[in-house]
């Protein structure tokens, strides 16, 4: 009988013990994650604008032009006072002028901006703030003057630059 008793309390015990174990038996861990956003500024365009012919002499006015507003941009910026600039790689030739203006619905446009010599950036949207814009339109001007002459194929590559 003592045997008994030893073995039901040795149970008892171990059933006591399991439960206890069974309750405290919760882990954790704990892990450090280091978060970062970087500064984004993104600009692109869809398209290309068409090539622009000049072939009848100006009616009254000093240039004639040519337009395209065929191409759009879109920016992307987690920044806030931003501006775009435009600038192109080598000035016009004599007696013509290129001219962008940058639609914007969400920042302020500079409107029409003359490009010709602008090595140095121009600003053509300021204000620019975090957010998107999307599907801008960028209007082109190419105007000529009788002091321009013949012109053969010449390009030019104009920059949009998202800045500070």
């Amino acid at each position: 009988m003592e045997t008994r008793r030893a073995i039901v309390m040795l149970g008892l015990f171990f059933l006591v013990a399991g439960v206890g174990f069974a309750q405290h038996n919760n882990a954790s861990v704990q892990q450090q994650i280091i978060i970062e956003v970087k500064p984004i500024t993104s600009i692109n365009v869809t398209g290309d604008p068409h090539s622009f012919l000049i072939q009848d002499p100006p009616q009254g006015a000093e240039f004639a032009q040519s337009n395209d507003n065929s191409t759009t941009y879109n920016v992307l910026t987690n920044l806030d006072n931003m501006k775009i600039v435009a600038s192109i790689n080598d000035p016009m030739p004599k007696g013509t002028k290129l001219m962008i203006n940058l639609k914007s619905s969400k920042w302020n446009s500079s409107g029409v901006v003359d490009i010709s010599d602008a090595v140095a950036p121009v600003t053509a949207v300021s204000g620019v703030t975090r957010g998107i814009d999307r599907n801008q339109t960028i209007d082109y001007t190419f105007a000529a003057n009788a002091n321009a002459g013949e012109i053969e194929n010449e390009t030019r590559i104009v920059t949009l630059t998202v800045t500070d």
